[in-house]
């Protein structure tokens, strides 16, 4: 009889599985395609991806308050506006629950956006497609399939830029090529409202449960767990910063290579090292950062070495790196990212990281790493995982 139940149990599981993978969302990924969607613009036109057949799209995840998505308004209008006789449209979707439509329309209207911006309520669209950051790029070929995913191009600043990922896949799309690179990391803010979750450690394979905090620039991203990787044993290669003008207080900032990075976290080997990627125009990174100040004045004497690394542009150094390290007063030290392609950075540090800040790292004594939080820090957990690399 036990057995009977056993067997009609494992069947109806098996069904239950089925109809689940029946209904799942289809991957998104390149060359399959993209899951559809409607969605309403300022207007209160609704658009449909499948009204676009026939068309190249270029879908661009943004938002009103997002210093990093902003500075792509122009460089997009102007994609928008060349693209256009080549039957390529361009759709901005804004998928952050706090950005209301006053708001992204008054916002659409000061940056005279020419192209439609549709509301994307409750991140759904976002959701489906796992797009995470502002601005995020997907690129649909006349028939519908993903064809380059990833960022607009390397730099936040314009006269950064050596590679225009978007223009490049568009010009190879529309030429009939294959697109050459398909993908790329973006890097921006996050599209989520804040939640605190559960961290990841080298030995865990899944996130924990979230819960939503209140203020919109606490937003953060679930953390992703990854293998440990051996470190290369070599020494520490940085070289200061540019000189700013000041006073003898001016805190010490010094730039690092991505091809310098292991070299720099080899050089703490026989101590706890505790890397945060951050930037001043990043709301949790801004939010968290006095932890770290406190966190430091309690491991300092007890073999835990804190660095803050800034992703921020080197013309930011001396009007906004500066003050934000004078305003908090860390005592540790203090790194500025020397490149003009982030993903550089990001690769050299974890090829698995998606271009999330914050983003915090944790190596043992042997340099091997130990814990990895994509996301604003829970400080229980943060601490636990030092505790843990000190043993």
């Amino acid at each position: 009889m036990s057995k009977r139940i056993l067997t009609v149990w494992r069947s109806a599981m098996l069904l239950l599985l089925a109809a689940i993978a029946a209904n799942a969302a289809p991957e998104v990924a390149i060359g399959n395609d993209l899951p559809g969607f409607t969605l309403t613009d300022l207007k209160g036109k609704s658009h449909s991806l499948k009204d676009y057949r026939g068309h190249t799209v270029v879908l661009v995840f943004l938002s009103t308050e997002c210093p990093f998505s902003n500075a792509y308004l122009e460089r997009l209008r102007a994609v928008a506006t060349d693209y256009e006789r080549y039957k390529v449209v361009l759709l901005g979707i804004n998928a952050r629950p706090a950005e209301t439509i006053s708001e992204i329309r008054q916002h659409a209207q000061q940056n005279k956006l020419t192209f439609p911006i549709l509301k994307d309520e409750a991140s759904a669209v976002a959701d489906l497609y796992g797009a995470t950051r502002t601005p995020e790029v997907f690129v649909a070929d006349t028939n519908g399939v993903l064809r380059y995913h990833g960022r607009v191009d390397n730099a936040k600043d314009p006269a950064r830029v050596k590679r225009n990922d978007l223009r490049e896949a568009l010009d190879e799309l529309l030429a009939g090529k294959p697109v050459s690179i398909a993908e790329t990391k973006s890097f921006g803010c996050p599209i989520k409202m804040p939640r605190k979750t559960g961290e990841s450690t080298v030995s865990e394979k899944t996130a924990a449960a979230s819960t939503p905090t209140a203020s919109w620039f606490l937003t953060s991203f679930a953390p992703q767990s990854k293998p440990a990787r051996k470190p290369a044993a070599t020494k520490p290669a940085t070289k200061p910063a540019p000189k700013t003008a000041g006073t003898a207080a001016t805190p010490k900032v010094t730039l690092l290579k991505p091809a310098d990075f292991n070299k720099f976290k080899d050089s703490a080997k026989g101590k706890v090292l505790v890397i945060n990627f951050w930037a001043t125009w990043c709301g949790p990174c801004v939010a968290e950062f006095p932890e770290f100040v406190a966190l430091d004045a309690k491991y300092r004497d007890r073999g835990v070495k804190f660095v803050g690394l800034s992703v921020d542009d080197l013309v930011d150094l001396k009007p906004k790196v500066i003050p934000f390290i004078k305003e908090q007063k860390p005592q540790f030290e203090m790194l500025l990212a020397e490149t003009d392609d982030l993903q550089q950075m990001m690769d050299a540090v974890d090829k698995d990281w998606p271009g999330t800040l914050p983003a915090t790292f944790v190596y043992d004594k042997e340099g091997k790493l130990a814990y990895v939080r994509f996301g604003i820090i829970d400080r229980d957990l943060l601490v636990d995982a030092i505790e843990k690399a000190l043993k």
